[in-house]
């Protein structure tokens, strides 16, 4: 049967900030701006708007405590939710810095924090929007903000210098949003294809215990079966022409004939696919070739130099192999070739086409997963290589990827014969 594919979603799935951990973010904020508030005023005694100030942490804590009423415990804000929330936050904080000094407030430096969120837990869209506020405020405080509250004139600084503090916290915003975002997405896609494939590889095992579960019943229930058919067959004998019982006892005999012929077939088609638990090593490639029956080229498995070990029939390496031959059959042109080799170091697999071959630029990184198409004219996005190679892994092999001289793309995946005996399997 062939490979299954895995397409690249449209979108990857944006995990969204759960509301508990945006109030408690912001009760932090809120605490912070109203104990610095309380200092300044009272302690330093400096001349600033309180009533302003303290409207701004008061119009937060609002929308903080309506948060606990308006959403379950364990929401999630995403997509223009999030972002309302966090463009508060930014705007906000900008009111305070607007209040009390602009760039020249030392805790200006906090309007990197709901930028860095949003690009942790938000899409790379709404951090550019976030990005553009923040740096749009600043901008704001930086011209049009009220002194610094200070005993007598606050400490005159250079207009230059103020440039100077706006150029610099505005680069650091850019900067770490975006370094930070490009990990964040790097994260995101490395989960789900690691998800992905540990669904495959799940699915793949259960097809293969369901069979062996069918197979076991087919052989239990054959006894119970055998001797309902018997009993069948002699009361149809001395019943066959009985008209109350005679059509009864008939249709009895047909259905066990018909529930024994199900049971021979299920058993029949469990031993066709997994007949072994170990094969060797050319018999599994014949396998792979021949669960392509309607390729649109041929599958040659070319002839052995020398003799090939027996190998465990896995489902990682079967479903890696299959994957891989796969993406050979859609890009060649006239054959695609499976050969092995052996020797005293080790085990490898080749795996050819004379399609078009690996992109150049692409080579490097093949086996990441959601690269991008691959080969020239293709519509894959490198999710069924990384499946394939991240299943081949686990079996201990390396897989590399390379173009042949005369054309066409060329994959091997080797295992080291040593650790192989070390570890008494040879994959």
């Amino acid at each position: 049967m062939k490979s299954a594919t895995h397409p690249l979603p449209e979108t990857l799935g944006i995990p969204g900030i759960r509301v508990r951990t945006l109030i408690m973010i912001r009760w932090m904020a809120i605490g912070g701006q109203a104990i610095t508030l309380l200092i300044v005023a009272l302690g330093l005694r400096f001349e600033f708007p309180y009533l302003a100030a303290a409207a701004a942490i008061l119009a937060s804590f609002i929308l903080n405590c309506s948060l606990l009423f308006l959403y379950p415990r364990k929401a999630r804000l995403v997509g223009g939710e999030a972002l309302a929330h966090l463009g508060f936050d930014l705007v906000q904080l900008g009111v305070l810095l607007f209040l009390t000094g602009g760039i020249g407030n030392p805790f200006v430096v906090l309007m990197i924090v709901p930028v860095v969120v949003s690009a942790t837990l938000l899409s790379s869209r709404a951090t550019f929007v976030l990005i553009a506020i923040a740096i749009a405020i600043l901008f704001a405080d930086w011209q049009w903000a009220r002194p610094l509250p200070w005993n007598g004139n606050p400490p005159a600084m250079p207009e230059l210098l103020q440039g100077a503090i706006f150029a610099a916290l505005a680069f650091t915003i850019i900067f770490i949003a975006l370094y930070v975002l490009r990990v964040s997405l790097e994260a995101r896609r490395w989960q789900q294809a690691l998800v992905t494939t540990q669904a495959v590889l799940e699915r793949e095992t259960k097809m293969s215990a369901l069979g062996a579960m069918a197979a076991a019943a087919a052989h239990e229930l054959g006894g119970p079966l055998g001797t309902i058919t018997l009993i069948a067959k002699d009361l149809n004998q001395e019943l066959s022409g009985d008209p109350d019982f005679g059509a009864d006892v008939e249709l009895l005999a047909r259905e066990a004939e018909r529930c024994r012929a199900i049971l021979t077939g299920i058993a029949q088609r469990s031993e066709a696919e997994a007949p072994f638990p170990e094969l060797p090593l050319s018999t599994l490639l014949h396998e792979i070739a021949h669960d392509f029956p309607e390729a649109r080229v041929p599958i040659t498995v070319a002839p052995a130099a020398t003799s090939l070990p027996i190998v465990p029939r896995t489902s990682e390496l079967r479903h890696g192999l299959l994957n891989l031959v796969d993406n050979a059959l859609r890009f060649a042109t006239s054959e695609v070739v499976l050969a092995a080799t052996a020797d005293t170091d080790r085990l490898a697999i080749h795996i050819e086409d004379d399609g078009p071959g690996f992109r150049a630029d692409l080579l490097p990184h093949l086996g990441e997963p959601y690269l991008g198409p691959s080969r020239s004219g293709s519509g894959g996005t490198g999710l069924g290589i990384f499946i394939a190679t991240t299943l081949l892994e686990r079996t201990g092999a390396r897989v590399r990827f390379g173009n042949r001289q005369r054309g066409g793309a060329r994959v091997e995946i080797s295992w080291p014969q040593k650790e192989a005996e070390e570890q008494e399997t040879i994959i």
